[in-house]
């Protein structure tokens, strides 16, 4: 196996949800899972860190911008296979931010080589972006901005 070994066990992540104006904020990885592709800032959770701390840190490292957090608007499981077996296993939670407390310079940062502001119905059409991405903007158009707080 090439590049980074995984453990049998699924990876606790954190996906950034910044919707501001109808338009969601995304960036593009340069990195694996999902090289190229277009998706909510994010990464894994550090031992010692908080889903609220992680999801803050990956906003942080990857747009430049930080916002409070407003809680946990879903949960998607990210499998992705390889000859027969499993390459990527992130249990992904989606961290909504409060838009209206931005604050600092949007600049692509971490393995992100490159951010933007997306319509939300312009990004479940196109074939640049990450599954897990379009199911959280989907689930945003169809049900509106929900989340539960975190506690802990």
């Amino acid at each position: 196996m090439s590049g980074r070994e995984f453990p049998t066990y699924a990876i606790a992540g954190v996906s950034a949800l910044v919707i501001r104006n109808g338009r969601i904020l995304l960036v593009k990885r340069g990195g694996q899972p999902g090289a190229g592709l277009w998706a909510l800032p994010g990464g894994a959770v550090e031992a010692g860190e908080s889903v609220a701390e992680a999801a803050t840190r990956e906003l942080l490292e990857e747009t430049g911008l930080s916002a409070p957090v407003l809680g946990v608007a879903g949960v998607a499981d990210i499998i992705v296979r390889e000859g027969g077996g499993v390459r990527f296993h992130y249990v992904l939670v989606a961290v909504a931010f409060d838009s209206s407390g931005l604050s600092g310079e949007l600049r692509p940062g971490g393995d992100a080589v490159d951010i933007g502001w997306f319509e939300m119905r312009e990004v479940v059409g196109r074939s640049d972006v990450a599954r897990s991405t379009k199911m959280i903007v989907e689930n945003v158009m169809r049900n509106g901005l929900r989340y539960v707080p975190i506690f802990g």
